[in-house]
């Protein structure tokens, strides 16, 4: 009786997950790139610094030239880049689906 009563709640505990692919996936895991954000994310990376520069100049920080991008989670699933410039100054850049850049640079 006991081994049946294990196995009733075991049964019920597997079909609560409902066979779901969905508890192997992190929950927080980052969309993959769309739109202008894949675009960035195709660039030639000395392109791609280039245009991060542009984008941290015109956010009003200065940088003269990024010597190094990477990916970066900016916040809880969503991704972007950490750009690293010659001045020091590093800053974190999220791509918009419209092509926009949020840049967010980091102050000492």
């Amino acid at each position: 009786m006991r081994t049946v009563i294990v196995l009733a709640a075991a049964l019920t505990l597997i079909a609560c997950d409902g066979g779901s692919d969905q508890a192997a996936m992190p929950r927080n895991q980052a969309a993959p790139d769309t739109g202008a954000a894949a675009e960035v994310a195709r660039l030639d990376p000395s392109i791609r610094d280039e245009v991060f520069a542009k984008a941290i100049r015109d956010s009003g920080a200065a940088c003269p030239t990024v010597t190094q991008s990477q990916r970066a989670e900016i916040r809880t699933g969503v991704r972007g880049w950490k750009a690293q410039c010659d001045n020091g100054s590093a800053h974190l850049i999220e791509i918009t689906p419209d092509g926009t850049a949020k840049v967010s640079s980091r102050t000492y």
